[in-house]
């Protein structure tokens, strides 16, 4: 049996692929490497920042019925933030959704 493609998500500076059921996200930074998970522990929150900024705060989850994306922070730490313009948060929540059918935990609304 072939393994399915690997779903890639890249905008602006940030490129997230998940291959196999592990989830790689890589920022065109120096400052902070990449952030590397499966898919079944992964968490990412949506804060709103001033001026028109959302910050994503990707994690891991304590409890893995926790939704793979939200607006309230998960119970386990969180291990890379990105910010991106608010206009474009629909884009990131549309692929966080794919991923949470994927994975079989809930999306928040």
């Amino acid at each position: 049996m072939e393994a399915p493609e690997p779903k890639v998500f890249q905008h602006d500076r940030l490129y997230i692929q998940v291959d196999r059921g592990i989830v790689e996200v890589f920022r065109r930074t120096n400052v902070i490497g990449p952030y590397r998970y499966p898919l079944a522990w992964v968490t990412v929150y949506a804060e709103t920042r001033r001026g028109g900024r959302t910050r994503l705060c990707f994690g891991t989850a304590e409890d893995l019925g926790e939704p793979v994306y939200g607006s309230v922070p998960g119970a386990g730490p969180v291990f890379f933030r990105h910010e991106i313009p608010t206009a474009d948060e629909p884009l990131y929540r549309a692929f966080f959704t794919e991923l949470a059918h994927l994975a079989d935990r809930p999306i928040a609304s």
